[in-house]
């Protein structure tokens, strides 16, 4: 699937009793996912780069076009929306993003990236034109930019898509969100994650358009006076549990850090 190179995005930190007075409002103005059927899935996001964190430094360095490689598990089985894998390249390009993603199964998309995806670069030439375009993108970062294993996170979330009025408007509230560094399978129930980016009751908002964010919900953010912040969870991530980072970042000497509980706060993270 090949998105639009147009796409903004608007994050907002927020706790548990302004997110309640917030979806309160939202859903009065906006209606469920047609393509899960449900507002409610986890997400489980294997995030890859080489040993030199090049996605971690290009977004540090502002650097104008840049590119995130992921395999993401979107739903389980225990939710309305069943076990489904994608493959992703996240685009960032002057400011604006799109996604560009095959949906694989994820032994598929494990051997894309982490073995040598023989069977589907056998019949390249058989694929959509599009298909071949993400496959050839993939293996490129892969071979040529050395993306290897990184971490993998997880978190749930609420989303909530525009109506007629806009109808590329999207919604969604991050919560629990966790990583861990070793290079366990990649299950969609799994829960083994021990660290945490945020308290229990904080959620990150997000807001994703292609074009003008409706009146009703400028309205909304002016009267909530939600500020915009810049939030990356996968950088948050290195920079507060990745060693490779964390040693450029301090002192060689320096603790080690010690990962905080799940209603922790750090509060670096929330002045990003």
């Amino acid at each position: 699937m090949m998105n639009r190179l147009d796409r903004v995005e608007f994050k907002f930190l927020v706790d548990r009793s302004l997110r309640e007075r917030l979806v309160e409002e939202i859903r009065r103005n906006t209606t469920c996912d047609a393509i899960t059927g449900t507002s409610h899935y986890p997400i489980i996001s294997q995030y890859y780069d080489n040993e030199y964190r090049d996605c971690y430094w290009e977004k540090q360095r502002t650097q104008k076009s840049r590119r995130k490689l992921r395999i993401r598990v979107y739903g389980s089985e225990n939710s309305e929306l069943p076990p489904t894998t994608f493959i992703e390249v996240k685009h960032k390009h002057f400011g604006r993003g799109a996604k560009r993603r095959l949906m694989l199964s994820t032994e598929d998309a494990l051997d894309l990236v982490e073995g040598d995806g023989g069977h589907l670069l056998a019949n390249l030439d058989q694929q959509p034109r599009s298909t071949r375009m993400i496959l050839r993108e993939i293996r490129q970062l892969v071979e040529d930019r050395d993306f290897k294993f990184l971490c993998t996170m997880r978190y749930d979330r609420e989303v909530y898509v525009g109506r007629e009025d806009a109808p590329d408007l999207r919604i969604t509230m991050d919560s629990g969100i966790a990583c861990r560094f070793g290079h366990l399978p990649l299950k969609a129930d799994t829960r083994d994650f021990e660290h945490y980016l945020l308290r229990e009751d904080q959620s990150i908002l997000e807001i994703k358009t292609n074009s003008v964010i409706p009146i009703w919900l400028r309205n909304l953010i002016g009267d909530h006076s939600l500020v915009r912040q810049s939030y990356s969870k996968f950088c948050t991530a290195l920079e507060t549990f990745d060693p490779a980072i964390r040693e450029l970042l301090l002192e060689p000497d320096s603790s080690p850090f010690t990962a905080p509980p799940p209603d922790a706060c750090i509060p670096a993270l929330l002045t990003r």
